[in-house]
């Protein structure tokens, strides 16, 4: 589902997932989680996560955002770390505008 290459159905889960994305707007710590849960993953469910799609699908607010991007800075696998850096233009606009949807623009 939040792969660039691979749609992968996993409907039991996913209301547990919704549930996880949600508490991290109350608690940011969550964030890191999510995040080891892809890192640790097994199998090919998050083979080529696509973090940009995953913030786009829960529509997430830029606190959210900078929190979960973070939290993949700090995941073991290089891929995973790479997709946690934010452009310093979105972090700039984050900062700026915390209340506005800001678009997750990926260093490239």
């Amino acid at each position: 589902m939040f792969s660039s290459s691979r749609n992968v159905d996993n409907a039991g889960s996913y209301p547990l997932l919704v549930a996880e994305v949600q508490k991290v707007t109350q608690d940011p710590t969550r964030a890191a989680l999510i995040a080891e849960s892809v890192d640790l993953g097994d199998g090919d469910i998050f083979r080529d996560f696509d973090l940009s799609t995953f913030m786009e699908h829960f529509k997430m607010n830029p606190f959210v955002k900078v929190a979960l991007a973070s939290a993949f800075k700090k995941t073991t696998k290089s891929d995973l770390r790479m997709k946690g850096r934010l452009n310093p233009m979105t972090f700039i606009l984050i900062s700026a505008n915390p209340l506005q949807p800001t678009p997750y623009c990926p260093i490239t």
